[in-house]
């Protein structure tokens, strides 16, 4: 038989992909290649009416919830983190699915593998699916209890289930049982005042860090809850950064005329301004440019050619 990649890790040991060992001759070892997604988004009214399931976790409960079609059609007891932190809060994507996967050396299959029978890997911060996932156990007695490191266990009959159910691409959104306060419009811009400051995809300090930011950056405010300003990312996602670490105001650059700083690692200059513009060139963190104007969110820079172009200014000071 020919051997595949190993299995995902075993998110409670924190053991790396390449400690695994191969499924050689111990059941099916058919590898589905992840496909890999920017960011996590948040199931829309739109998706949660579509015939697509998509999977909640309630950590409050250790409830699994699978929607379909606008309602619940099945749930299942899990067990969730030990403490608070340890499993990630937000909306993310399942990117791949095993079988039987091994973890450190145990087969697959195994009584002693505390994976079970099934491995549905989500991506968090652009991971691949090894670190964190649903998955069977070896420890049916935790299960309704916050028990893992991580990763969310269901019994093994229950992962089987839920593995036939759902195809890769399924969102699941893990919360902590609370209802989000309701986000209040607001309009503006917010100017990030700390070194780096991290843009969450949640209004929570363990939801998940989608972007960061560098001090003296300026982000579209599109509104507010609680302690957060809610924010328009530079490729118009939403994401979320505390007050501790911006502040309101900021709205536009003075003035408009004059030198830039990039502060991304690696921009795009763009002939119109839109995301959709043609990329002229690309330009590293720190390069200056001369702005010539503004429009919207987009300053108007001329190159050393003397083309007009255009760049966000959210990733300039």
């Amino acid at each position: 038989m020919t051997k595949t990649n190993p299995p995902p890790s075993w998110r409670g040991r924190r053991t790396k992909i390449n400690k695994l060992t191969s499924w050689g001759t111990w059941g099916l070892s058919i590898l589905l290649t992840a496909a890999l997604f920017l960011g996590a988004a948040v199931p829309t009214a739109n998706a949660a009416t579509s015939t697509r399931p998509w999977i909640e976790v309630n950590k409050a409960t250790n409830r699994l919830t699978l929607h379909q079609a606008g309602r619940a059609i099945k749930s299942y007891s899990v067990a969730t983190g030990r403490s608070q932190s340890l499993t990630p809060e937000g909306t993310f994507k399942v990117v791949v699915k095993f079988i039987k996967p091994g973890w450190k050396g145990i087969a697959g299959g195994l009584p002693e593998n505390p994976l079970g029978e099934r491995w549905i890997g989500i991506q968090v911060n652009g991971d691949r699916g090894r670190t964190y996932g649903i998955h069977g156990t070896n420890q049916p007695d935790s299960i309704g209890t916050h028990a893992s490191s991580g990763c969310v266990r269901m019994r093994n009959r229950d992962v089987i289930d839920l593995y036939n159910r759902v195809p890769e691409g399924t969102l699941v959104k893990i919360h902590d049982g609370r209802q989000n306060p309701a986000v209040k419009t607001a309009s503006g811009q917010v100017t990030i005042t700390a070194t780096r400051a991290n843009l969450r995809s949640q209004p929570s300090l363990t939801a998940t860090v989608v972007e960061q930011s560098g001090k003296g950056n300026r982000l579209t405010l599109t509104g507010t809850v609680g302690e957060w300003y809610r924010v328009k990312r530079t490729h118009g996602k939403t994401a979320y950064v505390h007050q501790s670490v911006s502040r309101k105001g900021g709205s536009s650059l003075h003035p408009p005329k004059g030198k830039v700083t990039v502060t991304a690692r690696l921009a795009n200059i763009r002939k119109t301004p839109s995301m959709s513009g043609k990329v002229l060139q690309r330009v590293v963190r720190g390069k200056q440019l001369k702005a010539t104007g503004k429009k919207g969110n987009w300053i108007q820079i001329r190159l050393s050619s003397g083309q007009t172009a255009f760049i966000h200014q959210n990733i300039l000071r």
